[in-house]
């Protein structure tokens, strides 16, 4: 029988070569890997926007929003709030000012306006009060003695200033920097805490 002469691969060249065939990218497990890696991440991704459109309808639906309104009477003058929203509104704080120059009391106001003592009026406290959808609050109920004269010129000298929250914790101050000539809103982070001196 004839001698064949055996070949001999090194062991070394033999394993480089399977390790090249058989890159971990190539393996059909890896793509399956990297397939539900994808869709588990979009799966989150979907989640997350979904969740964050459902907050945004739901602080839709209960948006409060108050109106500052003025107006006379046969009995006299009102200063009302209003929630003209669709959401309960809660009153956080309150000021006034006269003059530019802020007011403890309504009866301050009344004094400063006329330079006397007012008659017994009407009021009510706002601040932590909630207002429901449609709800109006007589801020101050004036009586025609505590009326001042030429009433739309003096009122205009009155500010207000109100911050109130949704039941999402969104915070809104209306003001109006004269009293009459208009309202304006904006939205803010917090609504500062009331003076323990101030009444409204």
């Amino acid at each position: 029988m004839d001698n064949v002469p055996e070949v001999h691969i090194p062991r070394k060249h033999v394993q480089r070569s399977e390790a090249t065939a058989r890159r971990w990218y190539t393996e059909p497990e890896t793509f399956i890997a990297v397939a539900a890696l994808i869709v588990s991440i979009s799966a989150v991704a979907v989640g997350l926007y979904e969740a964050s459109l459902q907050r945004h309808h739901d602080r839709a639906e209960v948006w409060p929003h108050l109106e500052i309104q003025v107006f006379t009477k046969q009995t006299g003058g009102e200063i009302d709030l209003q929630n003209t929203g669709i959401g309960p509104a809660i009153v956080k704080a309150a000021t006034v000012t006269v003059d530019n120059k802020r007011v403890k009391t309504w009866k301050d106001v009344l004094r400063t306006l006329n330079g006397a003592d007012p008659v017994p009026f009407g009021n009510f406290s706002a601040v932590q009060h909630g207002l429901r959808p449609g709800d109006r609050l007589s801020l101050i109920d004036l009586p025609l003695a505590d009326m001042p004269r030429d009433f739309w010129h003096s009122i205009g000298r009155v500010g207000v200033s109100v911050c109130y929250a949704s039941v999402f914790d969104q915070y809104w101050i209306v003001e109006s920097k004269r009293l009459g000539e208009g309202v304006a809103w904006r939205e803010v982070a917090a609504c500062p805490t009331p003076p323990s001196n101030e009444s409204f």
